[in-house]
């Protein structure tokens, strides 16, 4: 495991994510939406969450800590970019 384990967890379940993203946007495309019973049990509600949320949900898969692992690789980069003092 790296340093980074939410991006590994996303990297192993890649191939799934990538399959079940594609049937999303092809039940949008077909002009059939997820919804939910909000307040009531007869009238549905459309469910406004991103396939990315979606997917994440379903995966285990923490964003916010995607985001701070994305950070602190972009901090590694730089201070492996940094020049040496001389």
């Amino acid at each position: 495991m790296s340093d980074y384990p939410e991006h590994d967890k996303m990297r192993e379940v890649k191939p799934k994510s990538q399959a079940i993203g594609e049937f999303l946007e092809w039940l949008e495309e077909q002009g059939i939406w997820l919804a939910n019973h909000a307040d009531s049990d007869v009238h549905l509600s459309p469910f406004w969450y991103s396939k990315e949320k979606i997917l994440a949900k379903f995966f285990d898969i923490d964003l916010k800590k995607i985001g701070e692992e994305k950070d602190a690789m972009v901090d590694e980069l730089r201070a492996m970019n940094e020049p040496s003092p001389r």
